[in-house]
């Protein structure tokens, strides 16, 4: 599974690029737009064609997943952390993807079994945060431990570091600072360059 997450800014012609990366090997983008209203959120998807929403996750402003119907909710840290279960079985009863994020993999058994996946950062040294350097201790975890959900790397995933991830127990990746470009005429060769790497992988652990 490959999970694209978008910059937390807008840029020219996003739209297009989200549904490119839709197209294009990437099965799930999040967007992710902290500082964003629920405006500008609402305005980014009524241009996004809504042959696309079931695989569009929300970080923000959630109620937004029901008026678009969209396919997945997200929760960051501190939501998860006061989330009910009755709210968490509110969205599954809908039919929503749940997923959240986590930094230790000590802290994956503690939380609920309704979230599909779940982020485990930072893997390696971060591209869109300059000096946000990686966990070490998670990539030697996940090749000798696995466990009950879906667990997607995230955190300096590109074609370079990707090939790290074999054989380990992770059933994703989630990219960021790879996917998004000033100029839309580089995304067809990124594209094959991350499938082509992606395909090679053995993540059966």
């Amino acid at each position: 599974m490959l999970v694209g997450i978008t910059k937390p800014t807008f840029f020219h012609d996003e739209a297009a690029q989200i549904c490119f990366w839709l197209e294009h090997g990437i099965d799930v983008i999040h967007i992710r737009k902290p500082e964003a209203s629920i405006k500008e959120i609402r305005m980014l998807l009524e241009v996004i064609p809504t042959a696309y929403f079931p695989q569009l996750t929300l970080h923000q402003h959630h109620d937004l997943v029901e008026e678009f119907n969209l396919g997945g909710v997200h929760f960051r840290e501190p939501e998860r952390i006061k989330i009910s279960e009755d709210q968490l079985i509110y969205w599954k009863n809908r039919g929503k993807r749940l997923s959240s994020s986590v930094h230790q993999t000590e802290e994956i058994v503690y939380i609920p079994e309704l979230f599909d996946y779940l982020f485990l950062s930072p893997v390696f040294d971060s591209i869109s945060k300059k000096g946000y350097q990686s966990n070490k201790a998670i990539l030697n975890t996940m090749k000798t431990s696995s466990f009950s959900r879906q667990m997607i790397a995230l955190g300096g995933i590109s074609p370079q570091t990707i090939p790290m991830l074999d054989g380990t127990s992770f059933n994703g990746a989630a990219l960021l600072g790879y996917l998004w470009e000033d100029s839309s005429a580089k995304l067809l060769s990124k594209s094959t360059e991350l499938l082509t790497t992606w395909r090679t992988l053995d993540l059966s652990l």
